[in-house]
Parts: C-alpha cells; structure tokens; sequence
C-alpha cells in the first residue's frame, strides 16, 4: 500500500491536550498565533475538526529543534567565555 492510500491518524481537540502537553485554551491561543497546526473541518459545517497526527509530529519536532538550538547556542557561549 502506497503512502497515499493510507489512512491519516488524526486527533480530535479533546484529545490534544494529552497529545502536545498544553491546555486547549493555550492551544487556540497557539493557532491564532500561527503557531501551532491548523485542524482539518471533518464536516462542513467545521464543528467536527481534527489535526492530522502528522501535523502534530512536525509542530513536536520543530519545538524539540528550537530547543536544541537554545541549547546549543548557550554551550557555544560558554565555550567563548
């Protein structure tokens, strides 16, 4: 089965919070911000809406970068001193 014919995983907004480690209300604030993923409207009146997991993924592994970063940019300071 081709990568294109798999079935996405997707979380629904009760779910996030177990998922990304934050409040849905830090969540939202986070969206708005265009700082965390955009959900998928599961129907069309967009009340059903779910995130792709691999949206999550991503938004995980730039945050852990950006952390890593941090830490790497202190250790290169403290090499300076």
């Amino acid at each position: 089965m081709t990568d294109s014919h798999r079935l996405n995983r997707m979380f629904r907004p009760r779910d996030l919070p177990e998922f990304v480690g934050l409040r849905r209300t830090q969540i939202g604030e986070l969206i708005k911000a265009g700082k965390f993923p955009e959900p998928v409207p599961l129907s069309d009146s967009g009340r059903a809406i779910a995130w792709l997991e691999s949206d999550l993924v991503a938004w995980q592994n730039a945050r852990i970068a950006a952390r890593n970063a941090i830490i790497a940019e202190r250790n290169e300071a403290k090499g300076h001193e």
